[in-house]
């Protein structure tokens, strides 16, 4: 290819004409296969010409070619190993020429990288690059010296910090020359060399280790002081630069930082950047970037931080951070204007965002006891400002609802919302708007302490705040009164109710603004579903408004209100019961199912809406619901029959993640699938045995679905779709509408297709470990759905539905898995807080759904799966134990006989005392040969160091509790019970767990509370005298409120004993703490529907003497819930 032909190929590529541009990316595609050493020639070729020959565009392109040829892309693979020693040699000779003597700064710095790029393939240390290119270090080394010019010179010293990994090492280790360098090139004249050489130093502190590091300790003053040059000077971009390589740094390296003694220095300068105000620099970035670096350094060295001399730093990020936070848009009706609509504050200048984020990461980096006194010192000293105005006022506000997510102590978060409501009723508009933001995200945060705490105060206030003239507060207001009604009852809303109504269909029949109209729908079913039957005498007039709304909402801007008012009536709905409801849902579903069978557009908002208003109404209709079902389902396949294209998307390319591509589908479509799915296990639990009709279409539907790759979510909906159906037609066989041999050909033609998926991946090839023994993060996740979807298919299939050999078979698949599957020494025993049995009690969101947490972002892992497999032979004890006992037992007990020995690893361990547990608890009296092989072990597992190891180490004792043969642990087994419950008792009932560390621990203790009921309740005449102490403790560590399995059982424990009478639980001076109990968990999300029916029968059950003098000594809100206990029985 010669000059003239490659540079017409360049020339094109820069083309607007699209097709012109396509013909000659395809001929230098080809050309990378096909000829790869002529074009990097030519390529070459084109750098070696002068601006005169041949123009500077077209050289750039040559170079970023270039590179791309070096580095590969994600559709090709480097070339450079396949290229022929000779063109090696003539590519890197021209490159060095280009570093040299280039006259163009954009070609040099692509050039420089294309350096970097060949050098990074070539070798792997400093002394094999020597060998590799041995001209390339030198030639380095003499274009940083001082007689070249300053653009080589930065060049250079760019090539030498890309290097940093393959050759920093070396470098340094050529004792004071490169010490001598270094500080040589912070010493220069030129700001560019100095700012070089500043990034090329904090390079070194990202990417090398701190016994390498030692040297560079020398230069640190002077990297400090190049930043404060640089920031004294007119040299922003040099400036901007700099600091993005010290964020990298700190967020590596702190630690090398403070003990290179420039940490104050350091600190202070960047303090003064981001206090310098909005207009001390041109490009924003620059106190962004500032903030960023001193918050990694605060984050990586927050203990230090914590201790007294750390605590100015984080006092000054917390008033800088308060700072920023006020500087807010000034013109109200601008404001108001910008945001009635969508409701956010892009008017605002970006460091008010953050600020607010920043604040956020200090609340959950620092504990409460550290950072609170200090934000609120901060807070005192900013209100009592001379100059104090709204935007002071605001800022504060919205501090504190960026911390009180990560409170746990009670004061705290009350000191917080009594200030907040102070300023409800603030005389600026964005002040009020600020404080009813700040409530609602407290009362998500914080529920539901907020609720029980404050809704007689908040109530009133909410109803003045929802007419507020300025719609944006009145849109927050009612956002607000959606928190906090959602965690309250009929008779905490009573007293507002009708005010409150009268006022949303006020605002909702004005129609000022969409987003105010959406959040009016919300309050209205929020208070429907929490006055329940009181909301009967209004339904006769809501509902002929929201169907108004259905009516005239035909514009698109509207389709959000739309779907809004479809999940507003179904919700009502299901609080008015069926009964009321039923010709209005048919009516509904009628203007529903014309857009349903038409599909949704991708970006249309009304679609997840209109799936979940039509499963709430089939909820609320049940059976009634089968006439609208032949009409649903063929809109459900056609979602699910869509296949990958074969090809990536450019749809929504920025949210599109590899796997997405990879699977050929758009992200909408995936989503669409998803929710077809969720519709589907609706209508299946709704049908009940009606469903049986439909079940062979659906199965015949699923199997071939089950073939495609799918994304995660999209699995483990699949899964629990199988699931539903396993349960309807087990339901369907109970009842005598279904022959047993139809639900086992279901399973089993369910187990063919996944136990095939599960061995194909295990054995994939490509599903190799790496070094570290760490399986792919990819094979991992599909094969922890994959078990997990197995585990509760078979779970739900019931009892006698597998064969024999069925059983024999997949327990041999599963042992075989578990045998080949190992964890590395140092890997984390914890799964994944929900990937197991114990997990903690699901939060919700803002908008009502599960909240993510930290531990659901955590990657999948080896012992996620392993952990998995685990509940597949839990399934099969529970729905076979006889065939596994005879075939499967033995071998089981062998594998946690070896897991749980105390030299294995926390990993092996944990997982061998959740297997234990899970056999214990299944097949009891079974296991009782052998317990020498792992109780004892359970015993001393209760005070590891280890929370996973702690909290089924106690479940297993607990398990094993109810067998008389326990007697003899009873001693031991109390007596660490009681360590545990002394030592960390108290803070477990005090403080809130919010981190996942925290979390760990809560549960473990929540698994030892319930242990010690068991073993009360089981051995109780083993205990003698101490009967009576155990007893004591368990109840006053209730109730539960982490562990989710563990608080149900214990709860339920609770209540049943107080429904026998039991002698100790039913003394007149224990039933104040019983009751207290009881309230506590009544309809919370620590209860469940049943449970709060036997709670309230239980209450009911003691005489009214009784009960009015165990009463009489709790707090009032707890009494009040008491009275709806024996309300709700009485309906």
């Amino acid at each position: 290819m010669d000059l003239t032909a490659i540079c017409e190929a360049l020339k094109a590529t820069q083309e607007t004409d699209g097709e012109a541009r396509r013909k000659a990316e395809e001929m230098l595609d080809a050309a990378s296969t096909s000829s790869p050493n002529q074009l990097v020639l030519a390529l070459a070729g084109v750098l070696a010409q002068n601006v005169t020959q041949v123009a500077d565009p077209l050289r750039q392109e040559a170079a970023v070619i270039l590179r791309q040829l070096v580095n590969g892309l994600p559709t090709r693979e480097s070339v450079w190993e396949e290229l022929e020693a000779q063109t090696k040699t003539e590519v890197m000779a021209q490159l060095l020429k280009s570093i040299g003597g280039e006259d163009s700064k954009a070609v040099r710095r692509n050039v420089g990288q294309v350096a970097a790029a060949i050098a990074t393939i070539a070798a792997d240390d400093f002394d094999e690059l020597n060998k590799s290119w041995p001209e390339l270090l030198p030639t380095l080394s003499q274009f940083v010296g001082v007689g070249c010019d300053v653009a080589t010179r930065v060049i250079a010293l760019g090539i030498l910090k890309d290097l940093i990994p393959t050759v920093g090492e070396g470098l340094l280790a050529q004792g004071p020359a490169a010490i001598t360098m270094l500080a040589s090139q912070l010493a220069d004249q030129a700001p560019e060399v100095r700012a070089a050489g500043c990034q090329l130093v904090l390079g070194m502190v990202e990417m090398l280790g701190p016994e390498d590091l030692e040297p560079v300790k020398q230069v640190m003053p002077a990297v400090v002081a190049t930043i404060q040059g640089l920031a004294s000077g007119f040299h922003e971009e040099l400036l901007k630069e700099t600091l993005e390589v010290l964020i990298s740094a700190a967020e590596e390296e702190a630690e090398f930082v403070k003990n290179s003694q420039c940490l104050k220095g350091l600190t202070e300068t960047l303090l003064q950047i981001c206090g310098a105000g909005a207009a001390a620099f041109a490009d924003e970035d620059i106190r962004t970037s500032a903030m960023e670096a001193v918050m990694a350094l605060a984050v990586g060295l927050s203990e230090d931080v914590a201790e007294p001399q750390g605590l100015p730093l984080l006092e000054h990020l917390v008033s800088l951070n308060l700072q920023w936070m006020m500087e807010v848009e000034e013109d109200v009706d601008a404001w108001t204007k910008e945001g009635q609509d969508k409701d956010d504050d892009d008017c605002d200048q970006e460091v008010v965002g953050y600020g607010e984020e920043n604040l956020d990461k200090l609340a959950e980096t620092f504990e409460e006891e550290v950072l609170m006194p200090l934000l609120f010192r901060v807070i005192r000293r900013t209100m009592s400002m001379p100059d104090c105005s709204w935007k002071h006022a605001r800022s504060c506000i919205m501090a504190l609802a960026q911390v009180i997510e990560y409170l746990d102590e009670e004061a705290w978060v009350s000191q917080c919302v009594e200030f907040i409501i102070q300023h409800l009723g603030h005389a600026h508009p964005r002040v009020r708007y600020s404080a009813f933001w700040a409530l609602g995200q407290a009362c998500y945060d914080q529920s539901p302490d907020i609720q029980e705490n404050f809704h007689e105060t908040l109530l009133p206030k909410l109803v003045v705040g929802i007419d507020d003239p300025n719609i944006r507060v009145a849109t927050a207001a009612v956002s607000a009164f959606c928190a906090l009604g959602e965690e309250l009852d009929s008779d905490a809303l009573e007293p507002q109710m009708d005010d409150l109504l009268q006022r949303l269909f006020n605002l909702l029949h004005r129609g000022e603004s969409m987003a105010l109209r959406e959040h009016c729908l919300s309050g209205i079913a929020v208070i429907a579903e929490a006055s329940e039957d009181n909301f009967t005498p209004y339904y006769s007039h809501v509902m002929p408004m929201l169907k108004e709304v259905i009516t005239k909402c035909t514009k698109e801007e509207e389709r959000s209100l739309h779907g809004k008012a479809f999940e507003c009536i179904s919700l009502i709905g299901a609080v008015v019961g069926k009964e009321i409801f039923l010709n209005d849902a048919c009516e509904v579903m009628t203007a529903i199912m014309p857009l349903v069978s038409n599909g949704f557009a991708a970006d249309d908002p009304r679609r997840e809406a209109f799936y979940e208003a039509a499963g709430k109404i089939a909820e609320t209709l049940g059976k009634d619901f089968k006439p609208f079902v032949q009409t649903l389902l063929p809109s459900i396949f056609r979602v699910l029959e869509q296949r990958p294209t074969g090809k990536g998307t450019d749809d929504d390319s920025d949210g599109e993640d590899a796997m997405v591509r990879e699977l050929g589908l758009k992200t909408s479509v995936l989503e669409e699938m998803e929710s077809a799915l969720e519709l589907t296990n609706t209508l299946i639990q709704a049908l009940e045995d009606d469903f049986c009709e439909f079940m062979p279409l659906m199965c015949q539907h699923l199997l071939p679905f089950m073939t495609m790759a799918m994304s995660e979510d999209l699995r483990e909906i699949c899964y629990s779709t199988w699931e539903c159906l396993a349960a309807c037609a087990r339901s369907a066989v109970e009842n005598g509408r279904m022959d047993i041999s139809i639900l086992r050909e279901l399973v089993t033609e369910f187990l063919k297709k996944s136990i095939g998926a599960m061995v194909s991946t295990a054995n994939d090839p490509k599903n190799k470990p790496d070094k570290d023994g760490d399986l792919p993060e990819g094979m991992c996740t599909t094969l922890q759905a994959q078990a997990a979807g197995v585990a509760k298919v078979v779970k739900k299939a019931g009892m006698g539905v597998l064969s024999k050999d069925a059983v024999k078979d997949l327990a041999g698949v599963i042992v075989q898995m578990m045998d080949a599957m190992r964890c590395p020494e140092k890997a984390d025993p914890e799964p994944g807080l929900r990937r197991r049995r114990g997990g903690p009690v699901v939060e919700e969101d803002s908008d009502g759904d599960e909240k993510e947490e930290e531990e659901d972002v955590m990657p999948v892992t080896t012992q996620s799966v392993r952990f998995a497999l685990v509940d597949v032979i839990g399934a099969l004890m529970r729905s076979n134990p006889e065939e596994f006992v005879e075939l499967a037992l033995c071998p089981m007990m062998d594998l946690v006989k070896m897991l749980v020995r105390p030299e294995r690893s926390e990993a092996d361990r944990s997982l061998g005392f959740y297997l234990a547990d899970d056999v214990v608890a299944c097949l009891g009296e079974k296991t009782k040969p052998f317990w020498n092989g792992f109780m004892n072990e359970a015993l001393l597992g209760m005070l590891d160091k280890s929370p996973i190891i702690r909290q089924f180490s106690a479940s297993t004792i607990g398990s094993g509790a109810s067998q008389a043969v326990f007697a003899q642990v009873v001693p031991a087994a109390c007596n660490t019970i009681h360590q545990v419950l002394q030592k960390h008792g108290e803070r477990h009932r005090r403080r809130r767990a919010v981190k996942a560390d925290a979390k760990q621990n809560a549960l473990a203790i929540d698994t030892c509370i319930q242990t010690l009921g068991q073993i009360c309740q089981h051995q109780e005449a083993q205990m003698g005298n101490d009967a009576g102490t155990a007893w004591a403790m368990w109840l006053s560590n209730l109730p539960l409120k982490y562990n989710a399995d563990a608080g149900k059982a214990t709860h339920d424990q609770l209540v049943d004993l107080v429904m026998r009478n039991h002698p100790y639980l039913t003394k007149p001076e224990q039933l104040p703490r019983v009751l207290t109990v009881f309230a506590e968990i009544f309809r919370s999300k620590f209860s469940h529907g049943e449970l709060d029916k036997k709670i309230a029968m239980a209450v009911c059950s003691l005489p009214e003497e009784v009960l009015q003098a165990s009463c009489g000594s709790m707090p009032e809100k707890l009494q009040k819930k008491v009275e709806q206990m024996v309300k709700s029985n009485r309906a």
